[in-house]
């Protein structure tokens, strides 16, 4: 009995790696770094890398209707994210900033208002794991750390995502990296993408003996589309109802109706909050 949830704009509001970055930027500056024009260039060469894989790629969007295209355009991206890992790196942004300082980070910036998180979410995990649940979170974001504190450190809850080692490098989960007794060299795997995302939440059901068991997944952008359709039930969480995850869901044939309107076979839905989650969808028999 596994849950999956995403972290930022899932478990958040809104995306956080803005908020994260400009932690950063606030640390580098008091020890006399403006480092803000170095991160603006990051930031721009990633749009750019994305903007011309998204044109360049071919069927575009319009003509991908079937789950295997559209997870094939998003496999592909990985690319572009590593291109941009390197790049920050190269900024030095992150460099020497530990972990106690990023988890410290994401409490204070929860505690002040400044990162929200959506309604219901501690409650809806207390609730789950009384029952019986197993909770990780899942994300893409650059430091575990960030969203351990951001979290409150929820007893039970496990975090799977990136980390920032100390020469201000993106390092990957031990999940997606693990050493198998050889000397034979791999190339280090970071947590970046849809595909990295659905083999790590595998490996970790894997690990825990909960593979074949109920499965439940919770995520808001395309990185977390392969996730949502591998599991026995999935939530897209949305502001809205034309959000651009579930316009690409329904794109490619799926029927993600609200919550509240979710048949008793449905297996996915969407919702904007955890308070509208009735719990006879989490009961185990």
């Amino acid at each position: 009995m596994s849950i999956f949830l995403d972290f930022d704009g899932t478990i958040t509001a809104k995306d956080t790696v803005g908020e994260l970055a400009n932690f950063a930027l606030r640390v580098r500056a008091a020890d006399g770094e403006d480092l803000q024009k170095a991160w603006d260039d990051v930031v721009a060469a990633y749009v750019g890398d994305h903007r011309a894989h998204v044109a360049a790629y071919h069927p575009p969007s319009a003509d991908r209707c079937l789950p295997a295209q559209e997870i094939e355009f998003l496999r592909c991206m990985k690319r572009v994210e590593t291109s941009s890992l390197d790049r920050i790196r190269g900024s030095r942004l992150f460099r020497g900033i530990g972990p106690a300082a990023f988890r410290e980070a994401g409490r204070d910036l929860v505690a002040n208002g400044t990162i929200a998180l959506r309604p219901g979410f501690r409650e809806f995990v207390r609730r789950r794991a009384a029952q019986g649940w197993r909770v990780w979170v899942l994300s893409v974001n650059w430091s575990a750390a960030f969203i351990d504190g951001a979290c409150g450190g929820l007893p039970g809850v496990e975090v799977i995502a990136n980390e920032v080692r100390d020469d201000g490098s993106v390092a990957g989960p031990a999940v997606l990296n693990p050493s198998d007794g050889t000397t034979t060299a791999r190339e280090p795997r970071n947590l970046t993408n849809s595909c990295d995302k659905l083999d790590a939440m595998e490996a970790v059901r894997s690990a825990a003996g909960l593979a074949g068991k109920p499965s439940v997944y919770f995520g808001d952008s395309t990185t977390d589309l392969e996730c949502l359709l591998a599991v026995d039930r999935g939530f897209v969480m949305a502001d809205r109802e034309d959000s651009s995850l579930l316009r690409t869901l329904r794109r490619i044939g799926e029927d993600v109706p609200h919550v509240r309107d979710q048949s008793a076979t449905g297996k996915l839905a969407w919702t904007s909050n955890y308070e509208d989650l009735p719990d006879d969808k989490f009961a185990l028999s």
